[in-house]
């Protein structure tokens, strides 16, 4: 009885079900679409998730895109930076 009610209790805190198996198939969704080519760039598994596992606030949502948009900027940046130093004649 013990070890069931430890079972229980932890299946409260970490259910296993629906939204494991969701998990896992978007992961093996991800997978195949790698092998067989079908997806140039993979979509993450937050896109393939009908549930979003990490729910934010507006707030909290606001920050991680502008983190994200100054993480694309900085990235152009330095390409464009990288491509013009390869274009200067030496």
């Amino acid at each position: 009885m013990d070890e069931l009610r430890a079972w229980q209790a932890f299946d409260r805190v970490n259910p296993i079900g629906d939204y494991r198996m969701d998990l896992n198939f978007a992961m093996l969704f991800q997978k195949i679409a790698q092998w067989s080519g079908y997806c140039k760039e993979l979509p993450s598994l937050k896109e393939l998730l009908v549930i979003d596992p990490f729910p934010l606030t507006d707030e909290q949502r606001a920050i991680e895109t502008a983190k994200a948009d100054a993480a694309r900027s900085q990235a152009y940046t330095q390409s464009l930076i990288a491509t013009l130093k390869s274009r200067v004649k030496k």
